[in-house]
């Protein structure tokens, strides 16, 4: 019934698209609906007394009307709502292109420094260059992410089929995250069955997924906590499970997980950088992989974020 409650909340809705709340769709369906109502029954109601039929064919006329009328806004409204998504994600998708040749430009003179010209630094020098290019990829990372969602948006986001490692790909992702594992005192457990096959999917998309969800893990646990990961062969499935003893996400806000932008209140008290687009893009590439992504959690006591995705 959860789906019900939110198309109601009209007040919800028109907030998240940014438009009054008469222009809300569900506003306007349920306006329809009542109006359509109301007049079949007064004209079932004035029926019923001695009228002509040109009285009755002019009464129904008006029904027509009016059903055309609000049907007519309705249409128009949801005409801007899609050219206003398709202008913003077109913006999204130039800008970012043109983000992404200046950060590597900033990646590549802050490697060429450190490698080449490394000796001549002081220690203070080095410790600005390696923040420089710490925040470096975090902005490359971002942009990496909203040239994703404008993809996903146009509906053109491309996910190659081929045979992988899912051990070393998760291997590789747990070694990425070694540090802020450390950092954050997490102590991170890796379970695979024996003999794994490989699986379908796309080799860096795949990575950035699973980055995502391990990171996550990490990120939004509580001090001394753990991460287990494991897989497991389920039929024709690879299964990937990340389970956390983290702060978990509140029930009334487990519909939304999986939407863009969207950041549960108990996460943004942990201080944690996002944009809230890791699981929108996470959702969207394991679907075009052939997959499926799903969670559970409790809050205050964590979550189990689990991905299938096919076997070779």
């Amino acid at each position: 019934m959860s789906w019900l409650k939110n198309d109601l909340d009209i007040k919800k809705q028109a907030n998240n698209l940014g438009v009054n709340f008469w222009q809300a769709p569900s506003f306007l369906f349920l306006l329809l609906g009542f109006t359509v109502a109301f007049i079949m029954t007064a004209v079932f109601i004035v029926s019923r007394e001695s009228i002509t039929m040109q009285q009755l064919i002019i009464a129904e006329f008006l029904v027509v009307a009016v059903i055309l009328s609000i049907g007519n806004i309705l249409i128009v409204n949801m005409e801007n709502l899609a050219k206003v998504n398709k202008s913003k994600s077109e913006f999204i998708s130039v800008i970012s292109h043109q983000l992404k040749t200046p950060i590597t430009g900033i990646s590549w003179d802050i490697e060429l420094l450190i490698s080449k010209y490394g000796e001549g630094l002081s220690q203070k020098q080095r410790e600005i260059l390696e923040n420089m290019e710490v925040s470096n990829k975090v902005t490359s990372k971002m942009v990496g992410d909203l040239l994703d969602v404008a993809r996903i948006d146009q509906n053109n986001l491309f996910t190659g089929k081929e045979e992988l490692d899912i051990v070393k790909i998760i291997e590789k992702v747990l070694a990425k995250n070694e540090v802020l594992g450390r950092n954050n005192k997490i102590k991170v457990k890796f379970l695979v069955d024996d003999n794994m096959p490989k699986i379908i999917g796309d080799n860096k998309k795949t990575e950035v997924v699973l980055d995502n969800l391990i990171s996550n893990a990490i990120k939004y646990n509580r001090d001394g906590g753990s991460v287990f990961v494991n897989v497991r062969k389920d039929g024709k499935k690879a299964v990937i499970s990340i389970k956390d003893t983290g702060i978990g996400i509140p029930k009334g806000d487990q519909d939304m997980i999986f939407h863009k932008f969207f950041r549960s209140e108990n996460a943004a008290t942990k201080e944690v950088d996002g944009t809230g687009l890791g699981l929108y893009i996470a959702k969207n590439v394991i679907e075009k992989s052939g997959g499926k992504v799903w969670f559970h959690s409790v809050e205050g006591e964590g979550s189990v974020f689990s991905v299938s995705l096919p076997l070779a």
